[in-house]
């Protein structure tokens, strides 16, 4: 459960935060976001993939973690399996929302609900001046820098999309000999990419896109992965 709720010295004075992540929460979830600044250090533990939304048509890059809904094969009671921990995770137990005085600005908020939280372990958030502490100051910015992190890769799902370079394809996944058939998912499309004119494929360099694009190609390897370790999981 969360109860997602502003920040604040007045409700939050004795509040005290630990770092880690909670695994639990996503040991359902088949997929997570990414963000670009991360595709180069995931490619190599996960693949990552593009997914749509049915009712926006939107795209988003996520990592695979399951082979179907419900499933995460890198949760094991509670436990991350990976090398790569995707950075959306370690935010918690922060998160920006709307300011309700003004929509257009977004606030520190904080799940009231989180094992992270508690008045027993971990770090003050306020001090007694009711001012920030550095610690609170330190898990604000990272908070912040994923959010603008975020906004970028939405930019760059939108430029991929615009130049039609994302196309569907079903993944054929082996898990001790079954055949796994996976659809909705989305690659970047290499002949697409080579075919693009100097102008397009110049400004996907510019913009420092080009390594994003080959890591997550790259990271398709890692299809075969999910499989191995499904098949693990159902020795266990």
């Amino acid at each position: 459960m969360a109860r997602i709720v502003p920040l604040h010295p007045d409700q939050h004075s004795k509040l005290k935060v630990k770092d880690g992540a909670e695994f639990n929460l996503v040991e359902a979830e088949h997929i997570i976001p990414l963000v670009v600044h991360e595709f180069v250090a995931a490619a190599t533990d996960m693949p990552i993939v593009f997914v749509k939304n049915s009712d926006t048509g939107q795209f988003q890059a996520v990592a695979m973690l399951g082979v179907k809904p419900g499933e995460n094969v890198y949760v094991n009671d509670g436990k991350w399996l990976g090398m790569y921990v995707p950075a959306i995770l370690s935010q918690a137990p922060f998160r920006l929302m709307p300011n309700s005085h003004n929509q257009d600005q977004l606030m520190l908020a904080i799940n009231e609900e989180s094992e992270l939280a508690s008045s027993g372990e971990g770090e003050l958030l306020f001090g007694d001046d009711g001012e920030p502490t550095e610690y609170l100051k330190k898990r604000q910015k990272g908070v912040e820098t994923f959010f603008e992190h975020n906004q970028v890769t939405q930019g760059f799902v939108a430029l991929l999309a615009e130049m039609e370079l994302l196309v569907e394809r079903t993944l054929n996944i082996d898990v001790d000999g079954e055949k796994i058939n996976l659809s909705g998912v989305y690659f970047v499309d290499e002949e697409k990419l080579g075919s693009l004119s100097d102008e397009k494929f110049m400004d996907i360099k510019k913009r420092g896109f080009l390594p994003v694009i080959y890591a997550h190609l790259i990271s398709l390897n890692q299809i075969r992965r999910l499989g191995q370790l499904k098949a693990d999981r159902a020795r266990d």
